[in-house]
């Protein structure tokens, strides 16, 4: 089951493990059973009934939509013969969802191309990194985790199989090539697509695409110029700029300021004086913060 889960997470596929973790009663399956949910509701292993398998199948799909784990009681209904016994029986089950690291494929190998990469596999992306020039390709200073391919940039992007957990971002040297990148990635499969560019760049590319007909909804889809304004200007800050919306897309976060979201002054100055929690809680987060500091250390 291992390698299946193995080569299913390497195509980019989420899936669910669901783990038996103790058994009551007459269980058809014994603690450590394991089946894994595929995200198109396939499935690899039994609890041992239909009915069960079915609300496993269900759980499991319902983990790899919300991205959370989950600790489960299935009652056995001897009656429909999922138990083994007459006096029925119930399993504590294990739900987590299992989820293929995302993977960064760039176009273009320039500065921000490399300050990218180096940042991307830092919070454990996959990154690939193509180019049409192989000077500047063994020029590059990356992590040794990085592939590189040299090779004409829309050709190669297709046969890379971006899939939904594949981010495109174009960095590459010319608004020809960019266009042609970008035309070429949109006609993949992959979860993010991402253009480097001024905002006149941008316009003129969209024009061009439009005209050769691709569709408007397809271009809305395209994050252009892309990054986060974080007022970057040097290679090193625009890289994060761009990082920050990958992990914006991977994560689904809000791109909010912490700050203005959890709003901790108004909530402080809205409760009655009575009702204030003690100073003694911030006490016990600092404390549970410092140990974890110690632990990472």
């Amino acid at each position: 089951m291992y390698g299946e889960i193995a080569a299913a997470l390497a195509h980019g596929e989420a899936g669910a493990l669901l783990t038996v973790v103790k058994i009551y009663g007459a269980a058809p399956c014994a603690p450590g059973t394991k089946v894994f949910v595929r995200e198109d509701g396939g499935m690899l292993g039994t609890l041992g009934g239909k009915q069960t398998d079915a609300r496993a199948r269900a759980d499991g799909l319902q983990a790899i939509t919300t991205g959370q784990t989950a600790l489960l009681i299935y009652h056995l209904d001897p009656e429909g013969g999922e138990s083994v016994g007459s006096c029925g029986a119930s399993l504590e089950i294990f739900v987590e969802p299992v989820r293929p690291e995302p993977r960064l494929i760039l176009a273009g190998s320039g500065y921000v191309a490399q300050a990218l990469a180096r940042l991307a596999t830092a919070i454990g992306w996959r990154v690939g990194l193509l180019d049409d020039r192989s000077e500047f390709v063994q020029a590059a200073s990356l992590p040794e985790s990085v592939t590189l391919t040299v090779g004409d940039i829309p050709e190669l992007l297709p046969t890379l199989a971006p899939d939904a957990m594949t981010a495109l971002v174009i960095v590459t040297r010319g608004h020809r090539v960019d266009q042609d990148a970008l035309e070429a990635a949109l006609g993949t499969a992959a979860g993010y697509v991402g253009m480097i560019g001024s905002p006149s760049k941008v316009r003129a590319i969209f024009r061009k695409l439009l005209r050769k007909g691709v569709s408007a909804e397809t271009l809305a889809t395209v994050h252009a110029p892309v990054g986060l304004d974080l007022g970057a200007r040097t290679p090193d800050e625009i890289a994060l700029s761009i990082a920050a919306e990958l992990l914006l897309w991977h994560r689904g976060g809000s791109g909010e300021s912490l700050r203005d979201h959890a709003s901790i002054l108004a909530q402080v100055q809205a409760e009655p004086e009575t009702t204030q929690a003690p100073d003694t809680e911030t006490d016990v987060e600092d404390s549970a913060e410092a140990e974890t500091e110690s632990a990472n250390v």
